[in-house]
């Protein structure tokens, strides 16, 4: 699986922070200062490198680390950001770090928490220099966004995921994997309510289909039709592992339709039976849009052990 390192100098933590926000949502992921780097690290997939921006530019362990490194840098995937008051100085500042690099795959400039009081002398007085020149008032302030930091990860992990080499058969593989399996979990989520359910599906030419008396999930369905599934089998090892994250959408089948009749017909169950049970029975249709393989096999055939397929 593709590994990032993130790279960072944090003069007061705030950078800090950011990345050990983002370094679990990117993993396998590690992180290190300039000067904890080895050249063992060279050996990770892509690269993250931010740095607070004082007395209007990054650190200058930043520029030297990139400067020393950038031979190897320029063949491997780097996304640079910052951290500062003015996103502005920001961008400035990355712009001219990613032309030392030659190609970058994302630049991104971050608010930051402003506390005066932990400010050294040289950044204070800069800072106050800066305000004159600007004509705001210095203040503490707080410009950390946490979902903007969140919804950033996110962003690099999809550019990480988009460039990993495509397996062969890739869509034909998972197909395999779905029609040989009978159950999932099921994730769904209403505001701060959300619930997983095991239950038996049925996969058949891109939809998963579930039958069921009722429960907490139909609570959260009408009101968020985003669903999450996941079918995978016990873990007996490293190297042979098969498991797979769905994204999809989902709807709910009227009874007596007949796309509900066909999929009761497709499960080997009676309509006249479905009819007479005392209980209604509910279907769930789930259009699938993102699928996540982590499968050993691909790994056997020369490929990332984690491959994406896109189903729309």
């Amino acid at each position: 699986m593709q590994r990032t390192l993130l790279i960072y100098e944090s003069k007061y933590g705030a950078t800090e922070k950011i990345v050990k926000y983002l370094t679990p949502i990117l993993g396998p992921a590690n992180y290190c200062t300039t000067d904890q780097f080895t050249d063992s690290y060279k050996d990770f997939d892509f690269f993250v490198i931010g740095s607070g921006v004082y007395s209007g530019k990054l650190d200058p362990e930043i520029y030297d680390f990139v400067d020393n490194n950038r031979d190897w840098l320029k063949d491997k995937p780097v996304a640079l950001f910052s951290v500062s008051l003015s996103l502005k100085d920001g961008d400035e500042n990355l712009k001219n770090l990613s032309k030392i690099i030659g190609s970058t795959v994302n630049l991104k400039s971050l608010g930051v928490t402003l506390t005066l009081s932990d400010l050294s002398d040289e950044d204070s007085y800069a800072l106050d220099i800066f305000s004159q020149k600007v004509g705001f008032p210095l203040k503490d302030m707080d410009n950390f966004n946490l979902e903007e930091v969140t919804n950033y990860a996110l962003e690099l992990k999809e550019i990480k995921e988009s460039l990993i080499s495509p397996a062969p058969q890739t869509r034909k593989f998972i197909e395999e994997f779905l029609t040989s399996h009978n159950t999932c979990t099921l994730s769904t989520g209403y505001q701060n309510r959300v619930r997983s359910t095991p239950i038996e599906y049925n996969y058949f030419n891109g939809y998963i289909y579930l039958l069921s008396e009722g429960g907490e999930k139909f609570a959260n369905l009408p009101l968020n039709n985003q669903v999450s599934v996941a079918v995978y089998e016990d873990y007996t090892g490293f190297f042979n592992l098969a498991g797979m994250q769905i994204t999809g959408t989902s709807e709910i089948i009227s009874e007596g339709s007949p796309e509900y009749e066909d999929v009761l017909r497709m499960k080997g169950l009676k309509i006249d039976f479905i009819k007479r049970n005392p209980v209604k029975m509910n279907m769930i249709k789930i259009t699938i849009g993102k699928v996540e393989f982590l499968y050993s096999e691909f790994k056997k055939l020369g490929y990332e052990a984690k491959q994406i397929q896109n189903f729309k």
